[in-house]
């Protein structure tokens, strides 16, 4: 089966085959294996796995041997150019660059002298990097190029003593890192079908981008689900993107299509074609009447060039809105009609996570436009609040015992995938912190 599964909205899951529904194999360097069938079949998840610890220092294991997205290329768009991302669940740092032979590499954001932390800043120029505490310095491919009082350090080997680097490779405009001493799959075959299936994705179109994000005190699992369905749309997002989303014909907004592909996930969401704004709302009617919301296919102006891509929108639906994949085990892709954003979600302890959002637009042409998308992030991110103030409520109370399990209907198939993949992974990692604990 190659790692792929679908569904469609236009059965109900009672309809799938039990292969299906439990999920195709897939091998993302921890050996072959399948989303958890139980959680697959019934939809019920325990809710100790979002606040345990056990199960989070099992999900810290995990995050020490798959790849991770970390940056985006155009982030560091010349040589010398430098950012610094922050990995709490590792409890690392890790400076990103690009090299004077153009070469991006990660190396951990720590001297070789002290363990210091040696880049302070977010960003930066030059791809030199002098310790703030000693000063010793290092250049972009990571050597230590100078000690000060160098004759004070005899026993000092400089080609011994560079920066510590972490594996990393780029695709399709994406920087991933991998913990691992020796990462057991490549980054292609990690991605698995989904790097064939967004391969040549013209996400670069879309130069505008903006960011948005903070730590919520919620499990990060939490919020990955929370951007993978749209059943909490109408309850939920009731003042905000409810009326775009929900139609006569869908209004729980059912996805358009579901796919697993090897350990992640992809999904059609649907919007409302009948949807008109409310006039009485002047500001939003002024903005969208330039630059529509990026769901909106009516209200966008010119040809989109990301959904002629044959990835995107594959049921060719007129009601499709956006499409979303799950990238395991923390990133969140979204593509529509206006252009895209992502979400990642950095766990730092059972009941915290560091999310970041960015938004990519196409670049806007007059003031006009550029008011309306600042309006569209504004929108936007008032309803990520909605979802963060949710989660937050959520996370308070799971950890009373009156529950023991969430219960994900059929139209949240991506949330169970989700669960299941996590949780096949998560015994897996737990088995071999045993194994290793019982040979020590």
């Amino acid at each position: 089966r190659d790692g792929r599964s679908d569904w469609s909205s236009d059965v109900c899951s009672s309809d799938l085959d039990s292969g299906r529904q439990q999920g195709a194999a897939f091998d993302i360097g921890m050996g072959t294996l399948k989303p958890d069938a139980d959680i697959m079949t019934t939809g019920k998840v325990p809710l100790d796995s979002y606040y345990g610890q056990q199960r989070f220092e099992r999900e810290r294991e995990v995050f020490g041997h798959v790849w991770l997205n970390i940056a985006e290329t155009v982030e560091i768009p010349d040589p010398g150019d430098w950012i610094v991302r922050e990995v709490p669940i590792r409890s690392a740092s890790i400076i990103i660059v690009r090299g004077k032979d153009d070469v991006i590499r990660a190396f951990h954001n720590i001297c070789s002298h002290r363990g210091m932390k040696l880049v302070w800043e977010d960003k930066g120029k030059g791809g030199k990097f002098a310790c703030p505490y000693h000063a010793w310095m290092y250049d972009s491919a990571g050597a230590l190029t100078h000690i000060p009082d160098a004759a004070c350090f005899p026993h000092v080997d400089k080609a011994q003593s560079s920066l510590s680097q972490v594996h990393c490779e780029v695709w399709e405009g994406f920087v991933f890192i991998n913990f691992d001493e020796g990462p057991s799959v490549s980054l292609t075959e990690f991605l698995g079908p989904l790097a064939e299936r967004l391969e040549g994705l013209p996400l670069a179109t879309y130069a505008c981008s903006a960011r948005i994000g903070g730590r919520l005190h919620t499990n990060w699992k939490l919020a990955i689900e929370a951007q993978s369905e749209a059943y909490h749309v109408r309850a939920l997002h009731a003042r905000t993107v409810s009326k775009m989303l929900s139609s006569k014909d869908n209004p729980h907004i059912h996805p358009l299509h579901w796919e697993q592909l090897g350990a992640h996930g992809f999904k059609s969401e649907p919007r409302n074609t009948e949807y008109e704004m409310d006039p009485a709302a002047l500001v939003q009617a002024f903005a969208y009447s330039s630059v529509g919301h990026m769901t909106d296919a009516k209200r966008i102006a010119g040809a989109s060039t990301i959904t002629s891509h044959p990835a995107v929108n594959p049921k060719r639906s007129n009601e499709w809105g956006n499409d979303q994949f799950v990238v395991y085990p923390h990133f969140v892709l979204h593509v529509s009609h206006g252009g895209w954003w992502m979400h990642r979600f950095w766990p730092v302890a059972p009941d915290k996570t560091d999310w970041e959002s960015v938004y990519h637009f196409a670049e806007p042409q007059g003031l006009r436009e550029q008011f309306a998308l600042q309006y569209s992030l504004a929108f936007n991110r008032d309803t990520l609040l909605e979802d963060n103030f949710a989660l937050v409520q959520q996370q308070q109370v799971m950890g009373s015992g009156a529950k023991a399990v969430a219960q994900f209907g059929e139209q949240e198939i991506q949330c169970r995938h989700i669960a299941a993949v996590h949780s096949a992974i998560a015994e897996t990692a737990g088995a071999c912190m045993d194994y290793r604990v019982a040979a020590e």
